[in-house]
């Protein structure tokens, strides 16, 4: 399978824009992830944009740069995510491979 440069545009337009990295979460000891309702102060939480987004990593040192390593060890990005269809992962695949 093709991975997306992650210098390039094709990797960034992977995004589908549901604008769930960009809301506040927390873990537990366990490992759960528990979401939030407060999102990044520059998410228009409408339109689910970033109203920086050229400038987002030098502005906000708290934004995530998602490359297909990092995508690869979220847990919490959900199925629909456009990066993780990219690189074929699926919270199915993840518990497969953990029973075998």
């Amino acid at each position: 399978m093709h991975t997306p440069d992650t210098d390039t545009e094709e990797w960034e337009a992977l995004c589908t824009h549901c604008g769930l990295c960009c809301f506040e979460k927390l873990e537990n000891e366990r490992g759960t992830v528990f979401f939030t309702q407060t999102p990044c102060r520059y998410l228009d939480v409408v339109t689910r944009q970033c109203r920086i987004y050229s400038r987002r990593f030098a502005i906000n040192p708290d934004c995530i740069q998602l490359t297909p390593e990092l995508v690869e060890k979220l847990h919490w990005l959900h199925d629909e995510c456009g990066y993780r269809k990219a690189l074929g992962l699926s919270r199915t695949n993840r518990q497969q491979r953990r029973k075998s």
